[in-house]
Formats: structure tokens, sequence, C-alpha cells
């Protein structure tokens, strides 16, 4: 996925999928063109900051 439409995806309150996972962006950095994503529905859950590229 291009870095852009992650973007938009995340001003948007949009979730994306990471490793078969429906996952939520929490936040973004805007250097390293990568996300932290979190799975959706967990009481406590694993926060993860992968590129752009790896998300579906």
């Amino acid at each position: 996925m291009k870095f852009e439409r992650l973007k938009a995806l995340y001003e948007a309150g949009a979730n994306v999928h990471y490793k078969g996972k429906l996952c939520e962006i929490i936040g973004i950095n805007y250097l390293n063109h990568t996300v932290q994503v979190a799975e959706v529905d967990q009481m406590f859950p694993d926060i993860y900051e992968v590129k752009a590229s790896e998300l579906d």
C-alpha cells in the first residue's frame, strides 16, 4: 500500500489488514513512512509499527 493512501485511511478513521487480522491505525510517522496499528476489539492489544508496504 502506498503511504499517501494509508495517510488518507488514517484521516478517515478506516481499518486495515495486517497479518490476516483487522487492525485500526492509531498513529502515523511521517518521517519514516510507518504507522502504528492495533488489533480491533481487543482490551489490551499489541501495538505494531509497520511500513506502509507491509499492509494489505
